[in-house]
């Protein structure tokens, strides 16, 4: 449950370039591009870099970060970037005992609890790479929450970073955030629709749903896959 690796462009092949610049036309096509210019980073550069605004942080930020698996390294980075306090959710056997076994720093809070649109049980499946036309084959069911509750048990009553690569269950989390008015400031976002069993018009779904509530997207990985949303506005009526 971690960005998948993106290979430098220096490294990739023609065709490979080409198929990219392809899926950023065609998404743009249905509606999908980028409508906000902001000063980016990534604070994890590299094959599995996430990218956030620093400007829109507040002083000590509030990341919540859903999909963990052994990379840890843009929650350890926001901390020591920008001295975030991060929530990390991923229940799977692999999170938990990566993070069991690894010394982490007292401003990351692991939950070994899965995040949905429902609250009760949540079938996982294994995570694919970028080839990955179907979803893995299920492997756990783990207990999950909404945001909403977690939240509220947590007294927090701001996220500015929500960080989402949960294999496909982002798009109902997505909406029930939404529907819950609760409107982190960012959201990075990896959307899979590149699974036959979920399809490109969730993500259009939901990029129209974000852009109701006052998001705009400022930014899109090199495969169309990772966008960042930043809010701009209250929702509209």
């Amino acid at each position: 449950m971690v960005a998948t690796s993106n290979p430098p462009s220096s490294a990739l092949s023609l065709g490979q370039r080409i198929h990219q610049a392809w899926k950023k036309t065609w998404l743009a096509g249905i509606g999908i591009y980028l409508t906000l210019r902001v000063a980016l980073a990534s604070p994890n550069p590299g094959e599995q870099a996430w990218t956030i605004s620093p400007p829109a942080l507040s002083e000590k930020p509030v990341v919540i970060s859903l999909g963990l698996a052994e990379n840890l390294s843009f929650d350890l980075s926001m901390i020591r970037n920008y001295r975030a306090l991060v929530h990390g959710f991923d229940p799977t056997p692999t999170s938990r005992n990566w993070v069991e076994n690894n010394p982490l720093p007292k401003e990351f809070h692991y939950h070994c609890l899965a995040v949905a649109g429902h609250d009760g049980w949540l079938e996982l499946f294994e995570r694919r790479g970028k080839g990955g036309r179907r979803k893995g084959p299920a492997f756990q069911n783990a207990p999950c929450r909404r945001l909403f509750g977690i939240c509220w048990d947590l007294g927090l009553v701001k996220i500015d970073v929500l960080k989402m690569d949960i294999e496909g269950s982002e798009y109902a989390a997505l909406r029930d955030i939404l529907d819950e008015g609760l409107f982190p400031a960012q959201i990075a976002v990896e959307f899979h629709h590149r699974f036959e069993e979920i399809g490109i018009q969730k993500t259009r779904q939901a990029h129209q749903d974000l852009g109701r509530h006052g998001y705009r997207l400022a930014h899109m990985g090199p495969w169309a896959e990772e966008f960042l949303y930043i809010r701009q506005e209250p929702a509209s009526p």
